[in-house]
């Protein structure tokens, strides 16, 4: 019997150091973190622990090229302690000998209730402050690994237990953590359109000047169009002149890259580009003839302000004027009808919509030949007559209106009949005006137009 509870008595020993043996397992990391030169910032010494945690101390050393220890604070685990009290015993050198780097050392409880850090995973026991300094180097890092160095006498890493009614040192596995120096962004980012007329499109949508202020040495920069890259400049840029493929609304920033770190974008600007549209038509456009030679007036009233004027001719252009221009004349061909047009362009030189008249020119005809024979007798005012109370057709109603005063009526029968018998009026015999005895256009411009005349 004496031996079987001596074989019991070996086997609970060995249960209870397996059991120790396995619970052991501690981790204590420093967070890895970014920072700007200049800018300060906090990293974070986690505990995953297997067993509560009653107390702990360590080390943590940097080489200082570039950061400055500034402050050792509780972390979040430490500091609920006690309900929220905190730790009864806290120690922090943030300048110990064997440095540059801090120790802290955290007891949590001197009385009942005995505290502890919980059983878990990444509880934050402390915090490091730091300064960068501003001649850092973005791209540059510096390491924050735990030592069993610093102080005197040396603060060691430790993590306190207590298994049954042993207070038990754990060494945890170190996990060093970095502080990288990242790039800082350029800010002020603004934009205006400074040329209303320059940029892309047709019409253009203007050209932008982009601002902003850089926060550093760069060696480039990138503006970016609703997160796009649209344009790579130099460092040293702090303006630059973009306009967008396309007319629209869109959001900008302005980025940085040195040591091949790029940083955070800047802030945002959102910038409106709007096509300038050519004026609307002009108004009131008219054409008046001048049969004998073709030159047609054409007159009109620009809607707004205009830069410029363009007459064309059946879709060719005719003329071209200056800013302002109300009336021009062009010469239209032989008879016929033409089209003719007038737009106005605005201060960038875009072209309106147009605004357009018909340009008629008579055929050529004989003036008293209406029946369009090549000779005048008495069936030309017989045909005057069928057409004008007889219901006859006449195609050429210029050739009727022998006396030229821009009506066909009877009075143009009686003048016919005195010129043909050669009867005087007011002591002479009346003539026909041009074109007479030959074929020709009407020199008079007005409402009586000749559609055809075989007679030519």
């Amino acid at each position: 019997m004496s031996n079987l509870r001596i074989l019991v008595s070996m086997l609970v020993a060995v249960m209870a150091l397996g059991q120790m043996a396995i619970a052991q397992v501690h981790t204590v990391t420093a967070s890895n973190e970014t920072v700007l030169p200049g800018d300060s910032l906090i990293a974070i010494i986690a505990l995953t622990n297997e067993e509560g945690a009653r107390g702990f101390s360590l080390g943590l050393a940097h080489p200082g090229t570039l950061l400055t220890l500034t402050a050792i604070d509780q972390g979040t685990a430490t500091a609920d302690s006690n309900g929220g009290a905190g730790p009864d015993f806290e120690f922090k050198d943030l300048t110990p000998t064997g440095g540059p780097g801090g120790t802290y050392g955290v007891i949590l409880s001197f009385g009942a209730p005995l505290d502890e850090i919980p059983v878990g995973a990444d509880n934050a026991i402390a915090e490091f402050s730091y300064n960068c300094s501003v001649a850092a180097e973005p791209g540059s890092t510096e390491t924050l690994s735990f030592s069993d160095g610093l102080g005197t006498p040396v603060v060691t890493t430790v993590v306190s237990v207590v298994v049954g009614t042993t207070s038990i040192s754990r060494i945890p596995n170190k996990v060093s953590g970095s502080v990288s120096v990242g790039t800082a962004p350029p800010s002020g980012l603004s934009a205006s359109i400074t040329d209303p007329c320059g940029g892309n499109g047709t019409p253009p949508h203007g050209l932008g000047t982009f601002s902003w202020v850089n926060n550093g040495t760069y060696d480039s920069l990138e503006l970016l169009e609703d997160g796009a890259v649209v344009s790579t400049l130099a460092g040293t840029a702090t303006s630059t002149t973009y306009s967008p493929p396309v007319a629209g609304t869109f959001n900008y920033n302005i980025r940085a890259i040195r040591n091949l770190v790029t940083s955070a974008d800047s802030n945002g600007w959102s910038q409106s580009w709007n096509a300038v549209a050519g004026p609307n038509p002009p108004t009131g456009v008219s054409c008046s003839v001048d049969q004998a030679t073709g030159d047609t007036t054409v007159t009109w009233t620009n809607s707004g302000s205009v830069s410029a004027v363009e007459v064309s001719i059946d879709g060719v252009l005719a003329a071209t004027l200056g800013a302002g221009a109300t009336s021009a004349v062009v010469s239209i061909g032989g008879p016929g009808t033409y089209n003719i047009c007038v737009r106005g362009a605005n201060a960038c030189g875009a072209f309106g919509t147009e605004g357009c008249c018909s340009a008629v020119r008579d055929n050529f005809f004989i003036r008293n030949d209406m029946n369009q024979d090549g000779s005048e007798n008495i069936a030309d005012p017989v045909q005057g007559l069928n057409y004008l109370f007889g219901g006859g057709t006449m195609d050429c109603l210029d050739s009727a209106d022998v006396n030229d005063d821009g009506s066909v009526n009877l009075a143009d029968i009686v003048y016919s009949l005195n010129v043909i018998f050669g009867i005087t009026v007011g002591g002479t015999v009346p003539t026909v005006p041009a074109p007479n005895p030959g074929c020709g256009p009407d020199p008079t411009a007005d409402a009586v137009g000749c559609a055809s005349f075989t007679g030519c």
